[in-house]
Protein backbone atom coordinates (compact mmCIF):
# COMPACT_ATOMS: atom_id res chain seq x y z
CA UNK A 1 0.00 0.00 0.00
CA UNK A 2 3.32 2.66 0.53
CA UNK A 3 4.29 1.79 -3.25
CA UNK A 4 0.72 3.39 -3.98
CA UNK A 5 0.45 6.69 -1.92
CA UNK A 6 4.27 7.41 -3.52
CA UNK A 7 2.82 6.66 -6.60
CA UNK A 8 -0.22 8.48 -6.47
CA UNK A 9 1.96 11.95 -4.96
CA UNK A 10 4.47 11.37 -7.67
CA UNK A 11 1.64 11.36 -10.76
CA UNK A 12 0.04 14.23 -8.80
CA UNK A 13 3.02 16.36 -8.67
CA UNK A 14 3.61 15.34 -12.51
CA UNK A 15 0.23 16.36 -12.99
CA UNK A 16 0.51 19.74 -11.37
CA UNK A 17 3.67 20.49 -12.74
CA UNK A 18 3.05 19.87 -16.56
CA UNK A 19 -0.95 21.91 -15.84
CA UNK A 20 1.36 24.41 -14.83
CA UNK A 21 3.50 24.91 -17.44
CA UNK A 22 1.05 24.30 -20.13
CA UNK A 23 -0.63 27.32 -18.54
CA UNK A 24 2.37 29.19 -18.44
CA UNK A 25 3.13 28.60 -22.18
CA UNK A 26 -0.37 29.63 -23.10
CA UNK A 27 -0.27 32.59 -21.45
CA UNK A 28 3.33 33.40 -22.63
CA UNK A 29 1.92 32.87 -26.43
CA UNK A 30 -0.71 35.30 -25.68
CA UNK A 31 1.37 37.95 -24.51
CA UNK A 32 3.87 37.37 -27.45
CA UNK A 33 1.28 37.70 -30.32
CA UNK A 34 0.24 40.50 -28.81
CA UNK A 35 3.35 42.57 -29.12
CA UNK A 36 3.79 41.26 -32.43
CA UNK A 37 0.39 42.17 -33.62
CA UNK A 38 1.63 46.21 -31.96
CA UNK A 39 4.66 45.58 -34.02
CA UNK A 40 2.88 45.10 -37.35
CA UNK A 41 0.57 48.13 -36.76
CA UNK A 42 3.49 50.54 -36.14
CA UNK A 43 5.17 49.54 -39.49
CA UNK A 44 1.57 49.60 -41.21
CA UNK A 45 0.84 52.63 -40.11
CA UNK A 46 4.48 53.97 -40.96
CA UNK A 47 3.46 52.49 -44.72
CA UNK A 48 0.37 54.08 -44.86
CA UNK A 49 2.00 56.92 -43.78
CA UNK A 50 5.08 56.85 -46.74
CA UNK A 51 2.31 56.23 -49.49
CA UNK A 52 0.50 59.38 -48.50
CA UNK A 53 3.69 61.33 -48.41
CA UNK A 54 5.09 59.86 -51.86
CA UNK A 55 1.31 60.45 -52.97
CA UNK A 56 0.26 63.92 -51.96
CA UNK A 57 3.65 66.14 -51.51
CA UNK A 58 6.45 66.90 -54.21
CA UNK A 59 9.17 65.26 -51.40
CA UNK A 60 10.21 68.56 -49.54
CA UNK A 61 10.63 69.16 -46.07
CA UNK A 62 7.98 71.58 -45.28
CA UNK A 63 5.15 69.50 -46.98
CA UNK A 64 6.08 66.49 -45.36
CA UNK A 65 6.06 68.09 -41.75
CA UNK A 66 2.63 69.72 -43.35
CA UNK A 67 1.54 65.58 -43.73
CA UNK A 68 3.03 64.28 -40.14
CA UNK A 69 1.49 67.10 -38.05
CA UNK A 70 -1.79 64.80 -37.48
CA UNK A 71 0.36 62.03 -36.02
CA UNK A 72 0.16 61.05 -32.50
CA UNK A 73 4.23 61.07 -32.29
CA UNK A 74 4.57 65.03 -34.47
CA UNK A 75 6.18 66.86 -31.06
CA UNK A 76 8.95 64.35 -30.31
CA UNK A 77 10.15 64.68 -34.07
CA UNK A 78 12.87 66.87 -34.74
CA UNK A 79 12.19 69.10 -38.37
CA UNK A 80 15.88 71.11 -37.63
CA UNK A 81 17.87 67.93 -38.55
CA UNK A 82 18.46 66.39 -41.73
CA UNK A 83 16.40 63.45 -40.50
CA UNK A 84 12.52 62.49 -39.08
CA UNK A 85 11.77 58.96 -37.26
CA UNK A 86 8.87 57.49 -37.92
CA UNK A 87 7.64 54.33 -35.50
CA UNK A 88 10.61 51.65 -37.98
CA UNK A 89 11.78 53.87 -40.67
CA UNK A 90 13.70 57.08 -40.96
CA UNK A 91 13.56 59.82 -43.81
CA UNK A 92 16.59 61.17 -44.66
CA UNK A 93 16.88 64.81 -45.88
CA UNK A 94 19.22 66.45 -47.96
CA UNK A 95 19.02 70.03 -49.35
CA UNK A 96 15.32 70.21 -47.70
CA UNK A 97 14.35 67.27 -50.38
CA UNK A 98 13.14 63.47 -49.27
CA UNK A 99 16.62 61.58 -50.60
CA UNK A 100 15.62 58.07 -49.10
CA UNK A 101 13.91 56.08 -46.63
CA UNK A 102 15.68 53.67 -44.22
CA UNK A 103 14.59 51.14 -41.71
CA UNK A 104 15.83 52.34 -38.08
CA UNK A 105 17.01 49.37 -36.63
Amino acid sequence: MNKWKIAFWCCLTLLVAVTVFSVYSIIDQGVTLTYQKEGYRDTENDLDQLIEIINKTDLTKKQIETELKDRKDFEFMDFKTDTISLNRVLLIFDNDRLEKITKQW
